[in-house]
């Protein structure tokens, strides 16, 4: 328990003065050099087999040279996210406003406007941080889903800097942030969720043809709670920059039987998050072990 401890209390002083670090350096040059830190570090990484393999198990039409250009595209994206934490709260100044285009934003403001609330979907694209950002930056109310850090002390670090940057309610994933999560459904607000990562106790569903066990939540709650289900995506255009696109809302027909209804619905997501990774597979997340057996 000690080691672990020292072992967290390193990591998070590792962070605090990469951080420390990057802000002196500024955005674009931070977002410069973590991309070329990825380019040149991570196709090294013994982890990134499980990229390789991930990217060959989900289009095995790809040549290996594809598969290792979408391996460095990756690693170039995932160190520019990195090295652009130090500046999250530049993203909201109105000088730096320009760093993020939002498109298909009106609809949803609509929405919003007659005082209905709704559900926010998304994956680990881009700087995936900035899609509920940008959601705030344009008016709408809510708060944002995450997966507690292992380290204690990134986690608070990561909660209070999306509290006070990215959206002030942040929902952790468990029981008790499930009661959170319905009633800000209840009182009618947004709630950004990222739905691509694997999950123990959730249903199955394809991606890439593939089994994969993945969240019925907002399937449940769109049906139960007759909220909004609307897909939304980043991808960068740039270096420090971000095109944030907001898609159709999923059609839920709460007259049909729940059970193939909430099969209907996940399996719809799962297809949206398929089709923007194959637009730009180097801004997905390869890393994760999504389609563990």
């Amino acid at each position: 328990m000690f080691a672990k401890k020292i072992q967290y209390l390193a990591e998070i002083a590792l962070l605090k003065a990469m951080l420390a670090f990057c802000r002196m350096l500024g955005l674009d040059r931070s977002s410069a050099l973590g991309g070329w830190l990825g380019r040149n570090l991570g196709p090294k990484l013994g982890i990134t087999r499980r990229a390789r393999g991930n990217i060959k198990r989900a289009m095995p039409e790809l040549s290996t040279e594809e598969v290792e250009r979408i391996v460095i595209g990756m690693w170039d994206n995932l160190g520019r996210t990195a090295f652009e934490y130090a500046h999250l709260d530049k993203f909201s100044r109105p000088e730096e406003r320009n760093r993020i285009e939002v498109i298909g934003v009106e609809a949803l403001l609509a929405y919003a406007a007659t005082g209905k609330g709704g559900i926010l979907i998304s994956g680990h694209f881009a700087n995936w941080e900035l899609m509920p950002l940008a959601m705030r930056l344009e008016g709408l109310d809510g708060g944002g889903v995450y997966r507690a850090a292992n380290n204690p002390y990134v986690n608070d670090w990561m909660v209070t800097m999306r509290r006070e940057l990215i959206v002030p309610e942040q929902i952790a994933k468990g029981p008790k942030g499930a009661r959170l999560l319905i009633q800000a459904i209840r009182d009618k607000r947004f709630v950004a969720m990222l739905i691509d990562q694997r999950l123990t106790e959730g249903i199955e569903a394809k991606l890439f043809g593939l089994p994969a066990m993945t969240t019925p939540t907002p399937a449940v709650l769109a049906l139960r709670y007759k909220a909004a289900l609307v897909p939304a995506s980043i991808v960068r255009t740039r270096g420090a920059h971000f095109r944030v696109t907001v898609h159709e809302p999923v059609a839920i027909d709460n007259d049909a039987e729940p059970t193939g209804e909430i099969l209907r619905v996940t399996q719809l997501l799962n297809d949206f998050l398929e089709a923007r990774i194959r637009e730009h597979p180097e801004g997905w997340f390869w890393l994760h072990n999504r389609w563990k057996d």
